[in-house]
């Protein structure tokens, strides 16, 4: 029997009052292809993805393609705070905490956070501009669509990629995650992050933690009926 797929169900035009969640990711491919499965599934929100290009992935090159893209004089795009748009970077742990390339991107976000209420008079400050990170990336959020703890077996020798399309074939019998579908397990990979997550002695994402279930809790309350209806759709 064929597996349904998000892409088997029509899209939904976002209305006036649409909230909007810009997401600029280090990959051209795996997070883009992840978030597109939210790409107006709901008219109430509007997820736009803003992959790297030319290999420009590390936070501190997110960061400036971002500036130019949200605040230079030509920007691409347009932040209305008073819809509370929002804005998150979407990180690998990778080797950037060594590089300190972090730190200086949360500290940009936190920056324009205060000017919110400085520059609006009439709008209170939000943390509009957010960073994600995963440690040790991005597939860590995979992860936990299937799993309640985090993993015994790994121990760094492949990527943390190949290790999880290894164990899900092992424990689920399917080759890898499919963007097409389980996202819609989106509540359930919420749970097992949050559960996970803590932080080192230096307060840095710990190993196998990752903050994607901020951003997702934050997608799932604009989403939540309508993933529910798809999820019944899928499962039918």
């Amino acid at each position: 029997m064929a597996i349904e797929r998000r892409r088997d169900y029509g899209k939904k035009k976002p209305t006036r009052d649409t909230h909007k969640i810009y997401i600029v990711c280090e990959g051209s491919v795996t997070e883009p292809e992840y978030f597109r499965f939210f790409e107006c599934l709901s008219s109430n929100l509007q997820v736009i993805t803003i992959p790297s290009k030319d290999g420009k992935t590390d936070p501190l090159k997110l960061m400036e393609s971002a500036k130019n893209k949200f605040l230079g004089d030509n920007n691409e795009f347009t932040i209305d705070y008073k819809q509370h748009d929002k804005i998150w970077f979407v990180i690998d742990t990778d080797k950037w905490e060594d590089e300190n390339k972090i730190k200086p991107l949360r500290d940009f976000c936190f920056q324009q956070n205060k000017l919110i209420s400085k520059k609006y008079d009439e709008i209170k400050s939000y943390t509009a501009w957010n960073v994600a990170q995963s440690n040790p990336c991005f597939e860590m959020w995979y992860y936990y669509h299937f799993y309640e703890t985090p993993p015994k077996d790994f121990e760094g020798k492949v990527k943390f990629k190949t290790y999880l399309n290894i164990v899900l074939n092992r424990d689920f019998k399917i080759d890898r995650y499919d963007p097409e579908r389980h996202p819609k397990d989106l509540e359930t990979a919420i749970k097992n992050a949050k559960d996970n997550f803590h932080t080192d002695k230096d307060n840095k994402v710990a190993l196998f933690s990752t903050e994607m279930y901020v951003l997702g809790t934050e997608i799932l309350h604009f989403v939540k009926c309508d993933l529910d209806k798809l999820k019944n759709k899928m499962s039918g």
